[in-house]
């Protein structure tokens, strides 16, 4: 049907109904002027508003399309040609609804990208992490907020048994996923500029680049997998339910059967992430010490040589040692403040005096069974260094593996249901 015919069929059903172009106006939200354009064939009403006017007169929307109403069963060679003219209206208005949503939409994801860029310049230019955050979360939502306006305005509300139901609801899921898809981008970015917010303390200080890209993958891979379990496991049923989303029953049933294999896999990596999680508990209750090596000398001539040669290797300027003739080789400034220590013998003779060098040693302890003080337990700064660097790297390792062990679940568990589904639907 060309355009004048739907805008003469509704001045035709307006007057046969006595009302004013102001009265149908304010029953639909839109100005007289409007309906006058309608009437005048300058423009055609929205798609969205085509259910509410069929409502109004009392006719369907097909036959609010075709311009014209069903007088007889029988289809003539007329009414062909009226339903293949309200078909390319129908379609021409359709494609006209979704460009203007798909504009619409372009402009939610450019708040979103603006966020994202004054994020940038906040934490990158400026060093304010957490104003960043601030900022992109500011325009995230935003953003989520225009789309889900742009999402329900866009939506077209037709009964079942219309004749364009079908097209109808195909049009809708399109504009339910769109809107999903910008849903799940905003996500992300907040997942990806979290990390300014809580990697740092306080409101003056920011990530650099490559910290800020490191932990804000991790951080968006997070929330990638959360929010792909959420939706499958509850958004998707409640869309379903409420008719927001439509589908037919054989992928209902294909979305059940993925839905039950994703809460198998999330239990198993659940269990292995919970097991990686008591271990890790116990490594932090246990600490660092039992990987410190302790260095421990039965008599005083293995304590002297090891004295020796540590402080041969790691003489520094200004301190001293004592060589085997028990005399000073370098003497210690008066401002240095230093454990002398001496060991004798049964006889009461020093056979081995030390200095005790706070650049080597974290700790050094003598025994007070015997008169030699032997043995003699030595930790040095070294040796406790290596052991916090083994504790922090079997606790990074640790949390690593927890993480992957979600990445690995949920890649098997996509890799699986792709090839079922791909297996189903050829079948």
């Amino acid at each position: 049907m060309e355009k004048k015919t739907i805008g003469k069929f509704i001045a035709a059903l307006r007057k046969a109904n006595g009302m004013t172009q102001r009265e149908l106006g304010e029953m639909l939200f839109v100005s007289d002027k409007t309906v006058s354009r309608w009437e005048c064939d300058e423009c055609t009403p929205e798609l969205s508003l085509i259910p509410s006017i069929a409502e109004i007169f009392g006719i369907t929307t097909d036959e609010l399309l075709r311009g014209k109403r069903r007088s007889a069963p029988c289809v003539s060679e007329q009414d062909a040609a009226h339903s293949a003219r309200g078909d390319r209206q129908f379609k021409l208005m359709l494609d006209s609804t979704c460009r203007r949503y798909n504009n619409l939409t372009l402009i939610s994801i450019g708040i979103t990208v603006f966020g994202f860029i004054c994020a940038l310049v906040a934490d990158l230019g400026f060093s304010r992490g957490l104003i960043a955050f601030c900022l992109s979360a500011i325009f995230c939502v935003a953003s989520e907020i225009c789309q889900i306006c742009f999402a329900r305005n866009a939506r077209i509300c037709l009964d079942n048994d219309d004749a364009y139901a079908d097209k109808i609801n195909d049009t809708n899921n399109c504009i339910v996923k769109s809107a999903l898809k910008v849903t799940l981008m905003n996500i992300l970015v907040l997942a990806f500029c979290l990390p300014t917010a809580v990697l740092i303390n306080g409101a003056s200080f920011g990530l650099i680049f490559p910290s800020w890209l490191l932990f804000g993958s991790i951080f968006s891979v997070a929330a990638f997998i959360l929010s792909y379990v959420i939706y499958v496991a509850f958004i998707h049923g409640a869309l379903c339910k409420r008719g927001t989303f439509t589908v037919s029953e054989s992928v209902e049933a294909v979305v059940k059967r993925n839905r039950k294999s994703l809460l198998k896999t999330l239990a198993i990596a659940l269990l292995i992430a919970l097991a990686l999680g008591v271990i890790l508990f116990l490594l932090d209750m246990v600490g660092f010490e039992p990987f410190v090596w302790v260095r421990r000398y039965e008599n005083p001539d293995d304590f002297k040589r090891a004295v020796e040669r540590d402080y041969k290797n790691w003489l520094i300027e200004g301190y001293s040692y004592v060589n085997e003739k028990g005399e000073t080789a370098v003497q210690i400034p008066s401002d240095h403040k230093v454990t002398e220590g001496r060991i004798r013998n049964a006889d009461g003779k020093v056979i081995c005096e030390y200095y005790y060098n706070p650049d080597l040693y974290y700790s050094i302890r003598f025994s007070n069974d015997s008169f030699d003080k032997m043995p003699v337990t030595v930790i040095t700064k070294d040796a406790r260094a290596n052991a916090q660097d083994i504790f922090y790297t079997l606790q990074g390792l640790l949390v690593i593996l927890i993480v992957v062990d979600f990445i690995a679940s949920f890649t098997i568990h996509l890799i699986k249901i792709h090839k079922k589904d791909k297996k189903y639907f050829k079948g």
